[in-house]
Order: structure tokens, then C-alpha cells, then sequence
């Protein structure tokens, strides 16, 4: 068995996963679902267990897995220290001896109530958070696996739907709303 830890926007889920391989996508018969998301194929990829390790494998997906940042040709070794993106999904190992002993909804129905009053997406809430805790942009493009000029066009939607033209506003909108 392998514990994974799940991010999804503003969610955190801590999954048990029972057999390997295991395979990870959309489709119901994966062993790790990531569903509500085009950009994820039904059958994404997969963690295998190799006399070296765990690996994942590619299972040929048009939009690519990425570990750290980089996409995966075939199949590469998996440390715990490790990120995989699979679209907007971010996995990594978790060890026994990791804090991480339960499910955790990272603001939960917080960030449901935010993403109403707001109008802002689970992504662009994300994006906020990050400016501000004091990120720059390139430090929120390498936290969320992002190009610095996708962080610009959120940032820019981000004050389209909130009026605050500045970084202090935002700042400001962030701590009104719950953000950080």
C-alpha cells in the first residue's frame, strides 16, 4: 500500500492506494480519480513499483505528466519529496512518518463561501493566497507548476473581478476575504 497526498486548488486529500500498479486519470476504474477535468486523460498514468522503486509512467496522455516541473518521457523514479501534476492536480509520497495522518480540506466549505462572494476561481483564490503571503510572481509560477506569463493573465482576471488594481489592494481584498 502507498499513501499519496492530493491537491486540488484550495482541497488537500491524503489517499490510500491499495494495489500497484496504480492507475491515476478521470475514469471511474482508476485507482486514483481525478475527476472534472478535460486536460486529465481517463487514464493518465500510473505508479508502478520496480526493483529500483516506485516509478510513474506516462500512459500516453495528450497534456503530459510532469515531475518537478518536468514532463515525463516513459517513466521516472518517485521520492517522497517529489510533485506530480497531472493537469491541475498536484500528487506527491507520503511516508509513515509524515504529519499527514488524515484528510484535510484546505479551507473547505471557507473556500467555497470565498469562491461565491468572490467570484473567483479555486485557481485564481490560489494565485491570490500566494501574492499575498509576500510571493513574486515568479515564485507563485514555480509553487503552482505555472509559466510566469499564466500567473500574469490570473492576476490580471484576479483584478478584472475584484477592482483592486495594485498589489497592496489585493493584499488587502485577500485579508478581507479570508484568503490568507
Amino acid at each position: 500500500m502507498i499513501r499519496l497526498s492530493l491537491q486540488d486548488g484550495t482541497q488537500h486529500h491524503l489517499l490510500e492506494v491499495e494495489r500497484l500498479p496504480a492507475r491515476i486519470g478521470r475514469s471511474a476504474e482508476c485507482d486514483v480519480r481525478l475527476p472534472g477535468d478535460a486536460t486529465v486523460s481517463r487514464v493518465h498514468a500510473f505508479v508502478v513499483s520496480t526493483e529500483h522503486g516506485l516509478e510513474i509512467q506516462d500512459a500516453g496522455s495528450r497534456n503530459g505528466t510532469f515531475l518537478n516541473g518536468q514532463r515525463v518521457e516513459g517513466s521516472a523514479l518517485l521520492t517522497a519529496a517529489d510533485r506530480v501534476r497531472i493537469g491541475p492536480f498536484v500528487l506527491s509520497l507520503v511516508g509513515d512518518g509524515d504529519d499527514q495522518q488524515e484528510t484535510v480540506e484546505a479551507g473547505g466549505p471557507a473556500a467555497s463561501r470565498v469562491r461565491m462572494e468572490t467570484g473567483l476561481s479555486a485557481r485564481e483564490i490560489e494565485v491570490l493566497g500566494l501574492v499575498a503571503a509576500g510571493c513574486t510572481d515568479q515564485q507563485v509560477a514555480e509553487r503552482l507548476f505555472l509559466s510566469v506569463k499564466t500567473v500574469h493573465s490570473h492576476l490580471d482576471r484576479i483584478r478584472d473581478k475584484t477592482g483592486c488594481r495594485r498589489r497592496p489592494e489585493l493584499v488587502r481584498f485577500a485579508l478581507d476575504h479570508g484568503i490568507v
